[in-house]
């Protein structure tokens, strides 16, 4: 029951902010005339930027692998696997739903669910590190040196909160499963820089591919700007609870990039194309998940 209260609150929310905006920020007609500013040169520039984001990831990923068997896990086998979570994330609640069944699938193939577990999880975090350092290196612009008081206070944070992690980890189970996935490379630090570094690229890509939307409707946003709320954006449709970011994405869009920087109604239509080129690319995942069932 708590289960499918979870569910329902998180359709709830996409279908309410989706309600909100269709009647209270755009109409049908508003949307067909901004989707007619369309340059269709940049889509396919913006579908090369996701299957870059893809194919790094796949790379990330088989590196964060150190488990004995995780050999015969091959780079092109992840790189399937990111998009059938991609495909799956369209159906699940949340932007990270798709995790769980590579989690499911990669630990099942190497035989040590934690390690599939452990992989997973660390290059999700990486990937949220990466994304909270560049909407810092964004803000730097309008802080200036507030944005190294706030990095060094982040650093301290994390420092204190992962030993505070491990204290707790020893009285608490599920804590001690958070634990583990992130001390597993404490002897790795290569691997982790690696991670990083990759995570940092991919980040840049998502970013990229999001203010090329813009472009294609004719809308130049500021860089700096750019770099500060489009991870802000990401983060929190992590966190908030929604299908896919549906709803939550859009009212976001909205939000923090409003009418008199970009036009009436063009930021939601942007957050609109957003979702549909990355529903696009994803289709390839539901290829790839339908002939791994039949193998």
């Amino acid at each position: 029951m708590k289960k499918h209260l979870k569910t329902i609150i998180k359709i709830a929310v996409s279908g309410g902010l989706i309600i909100y905006l269709f009647t209270q920020k755009i109409d049908v007609n508003e949307l067909i005339s901004n989707f007619k500013l369309l340059d269709w040169r940049f889509l396919p520039l913006m579908v090369l930027t996701i299957v870059a984001h893809y194919t790094i990831s796949s790379f990330r990923w088989k590196s964060l692998l150190i488990h004995e068997n995780s050999d015969k896990i091959s780079r092109w086998y992840l790189f399937k696997l990111y998009f059938v979570g991609a495909f799956l994330n369209n159906f699940m609640p949340t932007s990270i739903g798709g995790d769980v069944y590579k989690v499911y699938r990669l630990g099942k193939d190497i035989d040590d669910p934690f390690m599939g577990f452990s992989s997973v999880f660390t290059e999700r975090f990486t990937g949220i590190l990466m994304l909270f350092l560049i909407g810092l290196f964004g803000l730097s612009k309008y802080l200036g040196w507030g944005v190294l008081v706030l990095l060094i206070w982040t650093i301290c944070g994390f420092i204190i909160g992962f030993n505070v992690l491990r204290i707790l980890s020893s009285k608490f189970k599920p804590l001690k499963k958070l634990y583990d996935a992130l001390s597993v490379y404490k002897d790795h630090p290569k691997v982790l820089l690696f991670a990083m570094f990759t995570s940092l690229l991919i980040q840049f890509l998502s970013i990229s591919t999001q203010y090329l939307t813009f472009m294609a409707l004719g809308v130049k946003l500021p860089i700096f700007y750019s770099l500060m709320y489009f991870p802000l954006i990401t983060l929190l449709g992590f966190f908030i609870p929604s299908i896919n970011g549906l709803g939550v994405q859009d009212a976001l869009y909205n939000r923090f990039f409003p009418s008199w920087m970009v036009g009436e109604g063009v930021a939601i239509t942007a957050s609109i194309i957003y979702h549909m080129i990355r529903m696009l690319v994803s289709l390839l995942g539901g290829v790839f998940y339908a002939l791994g069932k039949d193998s």
